[in-house]
This record gives structure tokens, C-alpha cells and sequence, in this order.
């Protein structure tokens, strides 16, 4: 047996993670068959029509293993590769929005992609998808069949070092994106002007810095560091714009004791609705809840339903066939 996960990006963001750990629990179930596992990873952005074609032929040369877990833009390239043999192609899945401003490229990959996967007739092809939400989607919507759920898992316990009793005035807004709401940085002002300090979070050193002195954009050179910001911060916003696969920085602060308030739409609304987060409709709302600390902290047995001890479980249902 051998097991390969094949990659791309700049920065190790939450979807990266999450694959992570769908690959260890992977590596985990099949030890005793393993003969050797690898990840493939080119950690750079792919945005050019030529950068395009050399991720798809990247990935095709490397998707030989007996099971290949790969992301959306290299699902292509793995399902051609082994099409006409025994091996399994994992890809995950963790959201689609059309109006994501897609290039012209993407936006017909994803059609063939659709159209490819929902004529699959057997069980070698599989699609898994972080959230319920992104599970009914790709099969009603989409056609496809199978496709499993496999949701972030968080050692729990790791988090829990993170709590504080006593918070400070402050509002971490999330991870600085394009995704964001716009309205997000009006609301800021707003916070600010009534004595909040306002920042975000961010992968990219480059995106870190001042912003007139509404809000900071800080890149955090250790985990740590971020986990304890925004366990001292009074609520994480998730105000996003898109149609998001789950929004783990918002699950990372629940784990660490610091309220949700966001959006309850796609994959994120399943994360609002399941850990009873506050769910508003416009920045006006958020305002209204921060100013009056209108939160909650989900239940023990939402954190639980999540922890990384969870993984054999949804493992197991993705290898039923085996």
C-alpha cells in the first residue's frame, strides 16, 4: 500500500491543516499495509495560464500511489492518471462559489470537473467535504456520488491551555482575506471610536501592518502567539462574504474560549448553528452584540463531537470499501 498527498500554496492555511490530519488518520488506518507514504507539496501560488498547466502535470506524475489525497485543482490530473487502473483518488473538497472571482481557467476546470465526477459510477473516485452543508451540496447540486464527510478535528486538550478568565477590549476580526465582508472595516472603525482595539490576523507577512490606527494586521510567527492574542480578545468576527468550507481561525477560537460572531451561510453556518455562535445578517448586528457582549461559548459536547480522537470514525466510513 502506498499513500501520497498531493498540495499547493504559499501559506500552511486551515484547509492544509485539515488535510493533514485526513492524511495521518489515512496513514494511521492502513499501517499495517503501508509500505511507504509521502506529501507532495509545491509551495507557491498558481495564478498564470502556464502555472495552471504545470500544476495539472505536476500532479499527474505524482498521483501513482495505491491512494492519492488531493486538492480540488489537482483532481483532474489524479482521476486521469488512474483511470483505468485499481487506484484511489481522495479529493477534497471544502467549498465552491461561483462568484469567488475565479479565473476564466478555473471557472471551466470546475465545469469539466462537475461533469466528470457526477458520471463516476464506481467507488475509487471520492469526495470528501469538511462539512453536512458541502456534503448535500456536491451531491444534490452537483451529482455526485460518493461523497464523505470528513470535518476539522483539533486536539482539544492542546487548546484548552489557552483559556483566560479575564479578557481584554478587544476584537480579533478574523483572518485578513478578500473573503471578508467589506462593511468589516467600517465596523472596525466604529469599535475603535468607542475604545476597542481591532485587529486581524494573517498568514502573509507581507499583509502585516498599521492601518491609520483602526486596526492592525498581524502576522504571528508562532501558533502560539496567535492562539494566546486571541484567547485574551473578547469575541472572533466571521463575517465572510463567500461561501466558505467551514472557517476554522472561528473553530479555533471557541477551543480557546473566545465567542464566535458570524454569518450563518454554506459551511460556516453549520459551524454557527452546531455551536450556537451568534449568527447576525450585517455589521450593524455585530456591533449590537459586541457592544452589549451577546455571546456564547458552545457546549462541552460540541467540543468533544470535533476532537481529534474522532478521526478513526470518518476514516473508517471512507474505506468501507476495502
Amino acid at each position: 500500500m502506498k499513500i501520497r498527498y498531493i498540495s499547493h500554496g504559499l501559506f500552511k492555511t486551515g484547509g492544509y491543516r485539515h488535510e493533514m490530519v485526513l492524511y495521518n488518520a489515512l496513514i494511521e488506518y492502513f499501517k499495517p499495509q503501508i509500505i511507504s507514504h509521502k506529501v507532495y507539496r509545491i509551495e507557491k501560488e498558481f495564478k498564470s495560464l502556464l502555472g495552471y498547466l504545470y500544476l495539472l502535470i505536476w500532479s499527474f506524475f505524482k498521483s501513482n500511489a495505491n491512494i492519492n489525497v488531493v486538492v480540488a485543482r489537482s483532481a483532474f490530473s489524479a482521476i486521469m492518471r488512474n483511470w483505468f487502473n485499481q487506484k484511489e483518488v481522495w479529493i477534497v473538497l471544502h467549498n465552491y462559489d461561483e462568484n469567488d472571482n475565479k479565473s476564466g481557467f478555473y471557472n471551466f476546470y470546475f465545469q469539466v470537473l462537475w461533469r466528470i465526477l457526477s458520471k463516476i459510477k464506481h467507488n475509487r473516485f471520492k469526495v470528501i467535504a469538511v462539512s453536512p452543508y458541502w456534503v448535500k451540496f456536491f451531491k444534490n447540486e452537483k451529482g455526485i456520488k460518493p461523497v464523505y464527510l470528513f470535518p476539522n478535528l483539533f486536539d482539544t486538550t492542546f487548546y484548552n491551555d489557552f483559556r483566560v478568565k479575564q479578557k481584554n477590549k478587544w476584537v480579533h476580526l478574523g483572518q485578513f482575506s478578500s473573503k471578508n465582508d467589506p462593511q468589516i472595516f467600517a465596523l472596525a472603525r466604529q469599535l475603535t471610536q468607542i475604545g476597542y482595539y481591532c485587529y486581524f490576523s494573517t498568514l502573509d507577512q507581507k499583509q502585516a501592518q498599521s492601518h491609520n490606527g483602526q486596526f492592525e494586521i498581524i502576522c504571528f510567527f508562532n501558533f502560539e502567539d496567535y492562539l494566546n492574542q486571541m484567547a485574551m480578545s473578547s469575541c472572533t468576527l466571521a463575517l465572510s462574504s463567500v461561501k466558505e468550507g467551514w472557517n476554522r481561525v472561528a473553530h479555533e477560537s471557541m477551543l480557546v474560549g473566545t465567542p464566535v460572531i458570524g454569518y450563518k451561510k454554506a459551511g460556516l453556518g453549520d459551524l454557527i448553528r452546531e455551536s450556537q455562535s451568534v449568527d447576525v445578517k450585517n455589521i450593524d448586528e455585530a456591533f449590537t452584540c459586541i457592544l452589549n457582549s451577546l455571546w456564547v461559548l458552545p457546549s462541552d459536547d460540541f467540543v468533544l463531537k470535533y476532537d481529534l480522537s474522532k478521526a478513526p470514525n470518518y476514516i473508517k466510513d471512507i474505506c468501507s470499501n476495502h
